[in-house]
């Protein structure tokens, strides 16, 4: 990525000359806001970026925006550590001894009922102790098909977080080379500048539609409505069922480290509107307060139909606060600034 900085820049080691954006009051120029980028990755930057392209210029009329589930995202390993069994080697043997010794008293079982009227049948242990000798290869057998149960099991859990889980995904730079391209739509498109610190990014509660139990406020409380941050890394997170700590459906490949991805988890059942299914999936929509946008940023190739758009917002009194800013591609370098729209 030839943008001025590396990507590790993007996390935590500066921004180089960086961008300004302004908005253009009555006669002067007021700095809005930037990015600041923090001393370590995990720390919050003041404002985040939501990529979208030109047609997605309806959010400046309802302000819906979609939380979408992992199997809609342009990532197959979104959410999908490998899953190397059910638990460990030592829990999956205890398991199996365990269904062993079920096994073998619900033969018994079957066996008294079989012959009841015919005499007394033998004790348990008289029949226990005939197949014991039986109890070692059988269990060792059942651990080597262990893993032929694998493939169910991961697709048992990706059906789980698709019906759980609506991420909204936010990048900490406004002016990757990359991310216009990949999201803006080629530069035509436009970017959303989010106050981080709004309340829509800090919720502790579900949302006031949501008529929600105890149990599962406290679940919201612990999983959903707030920021993350994404780690990457070179291999994929290998984990069991019985224990897959939180962190590993928040790592990417080392691949997606230009996004600088901050994201927002919400249960698709508490969305504002759903719309009909694509791709097999429905549309989720949650409203976000247009008190938490900053600025829009055009993109450099964006058109006047985008830009009369973005200016409408100037003539509401819930928006009149939101900056305009287009991108001007640099004369020398490889790298975009962002001039205010007066």
């Amino acid at each position: 990525m030839q943008s001025g900085r590396s990507a590790s820049a993007c996390h935590g080691q500066g921004y180089g000359d960086g961008v300004t954006h302004l908005r253009a009051g009555r006669n002067e120029a007021r700095v809005i806001a930037y990015a600041i980028v923090m001393d370590t990755p995990r720390d919050l930057p003041a404002v985040l970026y939501k990529y979208m392209p030109a047609e997605r210029s309806t959010i400046f009329d309802n302000w819906l925006i979609r939380f979408t589930q992992p199997k809609a995202l342009n990532d197959p390993f979104e959410m999908r550590p490998h899953i190397a069994g059910y638990s460990t080697p030592e829990e999956v043997r205890e398991i199996a001894t365990r269904r062993w010794e079920e096994h073998a008293r619900e033969r018994y079982d079957a066996m008294v009922r079989e012959r009841a009227g015919h005499g007394q049948p033998v004790p348990y242990d008289t029949f226990r102790a005939r197949i014991e000798h039986h109890r070692t290869p059988q269990i060792e057998a059942a651990l080597l098909r262990a893993p032929e149960h694998n493939a169910a099991m991961a697709a048992h859990i990706d059906e789980l977080m698709n019906k759980s889980i609506g991420v909204l995904s936010l990048c900490e730079h406004a002016d990757s080379l990359l991310m216009w391209p990949h999201y803006g739509d080629c530069h035509r498109g436009f970017v959303i500048a989010f106050d981080a610190s709004a309340p829509f990014f800090h919720q502790a509660t579900p949302p006031a539609h949501v008529n929600a139990s105890p149990e599962e406020a406290a679940q919201f409380a612990e999983e959903y409505g707030r920021l993350r941050y994404i780690r990457y890394r070179e291999d994929r997170p290998s984990v069991v069922v019985t224990d897959m700590p939180f962190d590993t459906i928040m790592t990417k490949g080392k691949a997606w480290e230009y996004e600088g991805e901050r994201r927002m988890l919400m249960p698709p059942d508490y969305a504002n509107v759903k719309l009909p299914p694509h791709q097999g999936l429905p549309v989720c929509l949650f409203a976000v307060p247009p008190s938490s946008v900053k600025t829009i940023l055009l993109g450099c190739n964006a058109d006047n139909d985008l830009l009369a758009r973005a200016l409408t917002l100037r003539a509401r009194p819930e928006t009149q606060h939101i900056g305009i800013a287009k991108a001007r591609v640099d004369e020398q370098h490889f790298r975009l600034h962002f001039e205010a729209v007066p």
